[in-house]
């Protein structure tokens, strides 16, 4: 038995450039920088060092490699590391003088780690993150997906012209930043329609991915959410299919392939109830130090009150990190086994996840991936692949049709599209209204320009990050302040094109938000 392994990491922000700093707007993005995406590539550069190859397959959201290339953000970032260093050393002084030695340490090694991470971006990555990700990509096996322009959630936006624009924005954004046209499409979400494909191919994607339920059939892992207390989940249920994700499959007549996620490995990572950040040893989370905002505890217990987390140990949490890793590659193995029962003598296990999880949400996630990797690497019978390479071992897929789905609440819509957000779908739909009557030729300078700033108002407005707050209660005020605001933008673009008046004071308004909203 030869068993394949491919780890597929989705990065993603919404667009926050411009749209506040704290709590809420350019700080997830600082963050996610600091704790996710400079530490990964970090990782495998050591890993490299070390001669160890790990293939990975990346997806970079449009929204986000447009903000990871922005000057000002990058210029900001370093700020917000300085001010991180500064708040730590004021939390390890307070603690010291209280006689906190527990504390204060876990103190000192936050003010190491955001020193660390300013000096590895200026020295070691020139500042230039999507410059790093190009040349590692030459170094190691690395193949990116590209994914829809803003991150539109695309089996709800039905609209030909919309969902055209999105793929084509998406893929030409990828051109731009990476320099070479993507085979792989990442669908936000995992959200997938009958026909999508159509489109897909239009535009020369060779694969994309979806959730298990997907390609098997079955129940959904997704099932229930807490997260929506106040409605009642709608949870699809799919006639069994006797396919596996073991294999990928062509799209039954078409070109495109299509790989499925294995259930078991996602479980292990993300489930609630026995995943491997809910650990006792791991950091917690939620529960932040008043002030400086830093997390000084671990998870303790997972029922446990956050009054009642105890000091947060690095050692410890190391010595979990080891064990969770020799335990992931036990559940592989497991996992190998039980598809060589089946008849498969190669199985192929995908595992997908957001890459935010590792690092931000998971402290010490990025740490068990490397760790990961280097287990992998020493078995002999183990490969890491690439989606590019399996398709082109495998001449002949076996075909299939895939179900209507996503790895979302409920295996379909529903974290998208519910009580709480049917009306931004009306408000979608009355934007793309005001943008159709204005389709004459353009005119002036002045009119070409704002009639760009309206589309790409209305791309903002279908960014799937404002449907999935407002329907888990997750910084909803934020959510629909933006998306009210995109939908405001558009209106007054319109009518401006409409009337063919520019007086000084909409010439201004006009460069103020292109300014804001400059993302393509």
């Amino acid at each position: 038995m030869n068993p394949r392994f491919m780890l597929v990491l989705h990065s993603h922000l919404p667009y926050v450039k411009h749209q506040g700093r704290w709590p809420f707007g350019e700080v997830w993005l600082f963050e996610a920088m600091a704790e996710t995406y400079i530490p990964l590539l970090r990782a495998w550069s050591n890993l490299l060092d070390d001669g160890i190859s790990a293939p990975i397959t990346l997806s970079l959201s449009p929204t986000l490699m447009e903000q990871l290339a922005s000057s000002y953000l990058r210029a900001e970032f370093v700020e917000y590391l300085r001010a991180c260093e500064k708040r730590a050393a004021a939390d390890e002084r307070s603690f010291l003088a209280h006689g906190q030695q527990e504390l204060a340490r876990v103190a000192m090694d936050y003010r190491r780690f955001y020193q660390d991470i300013r000096h590895f971006f200026a020295m070691d990555m020139d500042g230039d993150l999507i410059g790093v990700i190009k040349d590692l990509s030459r170094k190691v096996p690395l193949e990116i997906l590209a994914t829809s322009a803003t991150h539109a959630y695309l089996p709800l936006i039905r609209d030909r012209e919309s969902l055209e624009r999105q793929i084509a924005v998406g893929k030409e954004c990828f051109i731009k930043h990476l320099g070479y046209e993507p085979r792989g499409f990442w669908l936000p979400e995992c959200g997938y329609y009958q026909g999508l494909e159509d489109i897909l191919e239009l535009y020369d994607i060779k694969y994309f991915f979806v959730d298990a339920h997907a390609v098997e059939g079955g129940r959904p892992i997704q099932t229930f959410s807490g997260s929506h207390p106040a409605m009642e989940v709608e949870t699809a249920e799919f006639q069994k299919t006797g396919l596996s994700t073991y294999s990928p499959y062509r799209i039954k007549d078409r070109s495109l392939a299509v790989f499925g996620r294995n259930t078991m490995v996602s479980l292990q990572v993300w489930s609630k109830d026995y995943g491997y950040p809910g650990d006792s040893s791991y950091r917690e989370f939620h529960k932040q130090q008043p002030g400086s905002g830093f997390k000084y505890w671990r998870v303790t217990d997972r029922q446990s009150d956050l009054g009642s987390k105890l000091v947060y140990d690095r050692e410890q949490a190391q010595e979990k990190v080891r064990e969770h890793a020799c335990h992931f590659m036990d559940t592989v193995e497991a996992v190998a086994l039980e598809a060589n029962r089946l008849g498969f003598s190669e199985p192929l296990i995908v595992a997908c996840y957001d890459t935010e999880l590792f690092g931000h949400w998971w402290w010490e996630g990025v740490d068990w991936l490397e760790e990961l990797m280097r287990l992998m690497a020493a078995r002999d019978n183990w490969r890491l692949v690439l989606p590019g390479a399996v398709l082109e071992e495998m001449k002949d897929l076996p075909e299939a049709r895939v179900f209507e789905s996503s790895w979302g609440t409920g295996g379909k819509h529903f974290g998208w599209f519910n009580q709480e957000t049917s009306w931004m779908w009306d408000t979608i739909e009355k934007a793309r209204q005001e943008l159709r009557s204005i389709k004459h030729p353009a005119g002036s300078d002045l009119v070409a320009r704002a009639r760009t700033q309206a589309v790409k108002e209305l791309m903002l407005m279908e960014s799937s990050d404002w449907f999935f707050m407002v329907s888990n209660n997750h910084t909803r005020d934020y959510a629909v302040k933006r998306f009210l605001e995109h939908y405001g933008k558009l209106v007054r673009l319109v009518e401006m094109v409409r009337m063919n008046k520019f007086s000084l004071e909409d010439r201004e308004w006009l460069r103020q938000v292109e300014e804001e909203d400059d993302i393509f």
